[in-house]
């Protein structure tokens, strides 16, 4: 499963180049997911593609979703190319998936 398409809002995000690498998002029924494209020493790059987590609904643990990702909390259930996402003017609000 990758994210389905339609609009994202970045809630937050950490480790910035070019791009977000790591965030926290919202799709347009307010499910939320956590994307992470660490770099890879062994390309020597960051991956062509994010891996998805899905935040499920229980917001109200109010554990910042950083740490659930650190501590393997979080189900991976796909992966996204980054090509996919059409970033706002800021790469920092939001994104589309078609």
């Amino acid at each position: 499963m990758s994210l389905p398409s339609g609009h994202y809002r970045i809630l937050d995000y950490r480790e910035f180049h070019d791009l977000p690498r790591l965030m926290w998002v919202a799709d347009e029924a307010s499910r939320q997911w956590l994307l992470d494209c660490p770099f890879d020493d062994a390309l020597d790059d960051y991956p062509a593609e994010y891996r998805v987590h899905t935040m499920g609904t229980d917001v109200e643990d109010a554990v910042e979703p950083w740490e659930k990702h650190a501590l393997g909390l979080l189900a991976m259930v796909g992966t996204v190319p980054v090509a996919a996402l059409q970033f706002d003017a800021t790469h920092r609000a939001s994104f589309h998936i078609a």
